[in-house]
């Protein structure tokens, strides 16, 4: 990366070795400078910076071959801390991490069925309120399935619950005084799979699989999630959907039609019954049908399947591909249908991965920064 700009370069160099330590672990200087193709006394300069800031750590020594063996610098992993809360169907949860991602305190509460915003909101904003009290944040991410505003702090409208114009990191930010931000759960739930389960697939089509569907287009460091209405493809002719409308996908797959038809047993625990469910089986045809769909009109080199509803076992996964198979495109009868690398640990880690993201690593904004110095395609 070039810069013409001194302050930009050591600002963007600076992220550079956080990311670096982040993914590597204990370096030496010298493996830095070489690694990044900085020059030792910008690497030095940047170390120091770092070290004073509290952000790395001085400890040990770097195995060599030869020769005497070099300081590692590694992350000070407890020296900033970030909290996650996810705004889910079911439950309402609260993640304290470090800088690694470990969860070091988790707290939830039981979402209402359709929770009033007032209420619901005043109860989130304590809860946030008694974790900034013990704690040092540098900042706090609410995930939930909402239209937004431009600047993260508004539900523009939820998805699910009617919500309209609640700013509810804007009242989180006044209570606690800690930077907030929200974002939509996919979103999320994506930056969690490339934070902690390394996804490198640059473009690929993430489906949240829950109580309610709902997906997101990655498109290089674009994520395009709000306006998606996956879960309402039209997939058969009957059918009332929670949002009015007849036939939606959600009406044969998503966790709410599945209980409701399942004498309320969860997905989970009709896969645990003797040999395949019907109802899992019709829900697994349905999700290969809008699957094709979705990739013929995005194009997506790989599917990734998230959620709860989606670890229901790799025999229903065997059942997607097979009616992705029978139906697609040809060129699109290749495309991997994979299960999230983070199991059900996906959507409580999103908030997690976007907070760190954020307010320290910005790995999100070095890789726009590579997109945008990618040569252009020749022309003929």
């Amino acid at each position: 990366m070039k810069f013409s700009d001194p302050a930009t370069a050591r600002t963007i160099n600076r992220l550079r070795v956080l990311n670096l330590l982040r993914n590597e672990g204990a370096m030496s200087r010298a493996d830095i400078s070489r690694s990044l193709a900085l020059n030792k006394p910008s690497t030095s300069e940047i170390v120091a910076a770092l070290i004073a800031e509290g952000l790395a750590e001085e400890g040990g020594k770097v195995q060599t071959t030869s020769g005497r063996r070099p300081t590692a610098v590694s992350l000070k992993y407890d020296s900033l801390f970030v909290l996650g809360v996810e705004l889910g169907s079911f439950t309402t949860s609260f993640l304290l991490s470090d800088l690694k991602g470990t969860i070091l305190r988790y707290e939830r509460l039981p979402t209402p069925v359709q929770p009033d915003a007032k209420e619901w909101g005043e109860k989130v904003i304590k809860s946030c309120m008694k974790f900034a009290s013990t704690t040092t944040l540098a900042g706090i991410v609410v995930a939930t399935a909402a239209t937004l505003s431009d600047d993260r702090k508004i539900i523009v409208q939820h998805e699910n619950w009617g919500w309209q114009e609640i700013p509810l990191a804007q009242a989180i930010e006044v209570h606690t005084k800690v930077p907030t931000i929200l974002v939509h759960n996919v979103e999320a739930m994506v930056s969690a799979e490339r934070a902690f389960a390394k996804e490198e697939s640059e473009t690929f089509l993430y489906i949240n699989w829950a109580h309610h569907i709902n997906a997101a287009w990655v498109n290089g460091t674009t994520v395009s999630s709000h306006n998606s209405r996956f879960g309402h493809l039209p997939i058969t002719s009957t059918g009332l959907c929670q949002c009015g409308g007849i036939g939606c996908l959600e009406t044969v797959a998503a966790g709410w039609v599945l209980k409701e038809k399942g004498d309320g047993l969860s997905a989970k625990q009709l896969a645990g019954l003797n040999g395949s469910n019907p109802l899992l089986t019709e829900a697994c045809k349905a999700m290969g049908t809008a699957l094709i769909w979705a990739a013929s009109i995005t194009g997506a080199k790989k599917i990734i399947l998230g959620g709860g509803v989606a670890n229901i076992g790799e025999e229903y996964l065997k059942i997607i591909r097979e009616a992705f198979a029978q139906h697609a495109h040809h060129e699109l009868v290749s495309t991997p249908i994979v299960h999230s690398a983070l199991k059900e640990q996906s959507s409580n880690l999103g908030s997690i991965a976007v907070a760190l993201d954020h307010w320290v690593f910005q790995s999100s904004v070095l890789q726009a920064l590579q997109e945008y110095e990618k040569p252009l395609p020749e022309t003929e």
